[in-house]
């Protein structure tokens, strides 16, 4: 099969490899901005803190994302796949007793370490403890996708252009005069756009990141409490993340600055020095899960997108998932298909 993809985010390279590995011709069409992929913390975290319950499929993310991470990085010749754990500090007396529950539970035996009351480090400012998930680590995002497309565009199949909707013929499945067996629009924040599938509730959410110089923390431990403190490769720190909901102004503000700085007071007492200040647009969903699937009246048309904030855990297995429903006709999960959103469709 021919497959073109529009968009070289990180949902579009990993489908691009998942089509690679099985031996069809793929062309990547990138305009160049990311303002998500690249800019994004890269922080896998398989707990959702505020239920204190493992995340939606992790059984099943964090093995796969793990090998594909690693196959990659061995096939590009670059790394950017780093172990950390992530040291919640727990809000509430309650939070706690949820993460002494989960303790006792067999399920929850490959996410979390036993709670100690005293091994939180002195720096924490906490009054009900912390507990320590057993996490797969972050994706430096920016090395990820400059590898990724130095390689691509290596292979010649990346292309770094402003796609054209006009030269776009759904009928033949044809892109300037070019026919294709599939187009998968993995466009990020910019699908909301998309002539053909602006019925799907693709919502775009701004966050604005601060990177920090910090001395004495621990450089294999991410701390999160309203805000997260990853340790990067590089010595320096990421401070995240904030949320502006229905907007693609891509400015840096003094609220968001003010937010993350006092949300980072609360939590640490060690002094620190901002290095950097970042913003990016989130590609995200009401109901927190991928947009997958062909379009319902054009045939040949896909979309993947909708990776939303956990989207360096969640695009792998999902790119696999997708190219297998693409390639060998293997049914969709209920979950992503964008046929749940079908009720919002009207014929033009």
């Amino acid at each position: 099969m021919k497959i073109l993809i529009v968009g070289g985010g990180l949902a579009g390279v990993c489908v691009a490899h998942e089509i690679l590995r099985r031996d069809c011709q793929v062309t990547l069409i990138d305009s160049g901005i990311n303002h998500s992929s690249a800019i994004a913390a890269g922080m896998i975290n398989p707990m959702t803190f505020r239920k204190m319950v493992k995340t939606w499929m992790g059984d099943e993310l964090i093995p796969f994302l793990r090998e594909f991470y690693s196959d990659l990085e061995h096939k590009i010749g670059q790394q950017f796949f780093f172990e950390r754990t992530i040291r919640r500090a727990f809000s509430t007396a309650h939070e706690r007793e949820l993460w002494l529950e989960r303790e006792r539970d067999e399920e929850y035996r490959n996410y979390i370490f036993p709670f100690s009351a005293d091994d939180t480090p002195p720096y924490i400012h906490e009054e009900f403890g912390t507990g320590v998930v057993k996490c797969p680590g972050y994706i430096d995002a920016k090395t990820f996708l400059d590898a990724n497309h130095t390689y691509l565009r290596r292979k010649g199949i990346l292309r770094t252009e402003e796609f054209d909707f006009y030269q776009l013929d759904v009928d033949q499945s044809s892109y300037n005069g070019e026919r294709f067996d599939a187009i998968v629009f993995a466009e990020g924040y910019r699908g909301g756009l998309n002539p053909f599938f602006q019925y799907l509730p693709l919502e775009t959410t701004k966050g604005e990141v601060l990177t920090l110089n910090i001395q004495g923390l621990d450089t294999k431990e991410i701390v999160n409490r309203k805000c997260f403190i990853l340790p990067t490769h590089n010595g320096v720190y990421k401070l995240g993340a904030t949320f502006t909901w229905k907007t693609t102004d891509i400015s840096l503000t003094e609220e968001a600055n003010k937010e993350l700085l006092g949300q980072y007071s609360d939590l640490i007492k060690k002094p620190f020095h901002v290095v950097d200040h970042e913003a990016g647009i989130r590609p995200t969903v009401a109901d927190r899960r991928p947009l997958i699937g062909e379009h319902p009246k054009h045939k040949g048309i896909y979309i993947f997108n909708g990776m939303g904030t956990k989207g360096y855990m969640i695009a792998p297995y999902f790119a696999r998932h997708f190219v297998e429903h693409l390639l060998d006709h293997h049914e969709l999960l209920e979950e992503v298909s964008i046929v749940r959103f079908q009720k919002y469709f009207k014929e033009e």
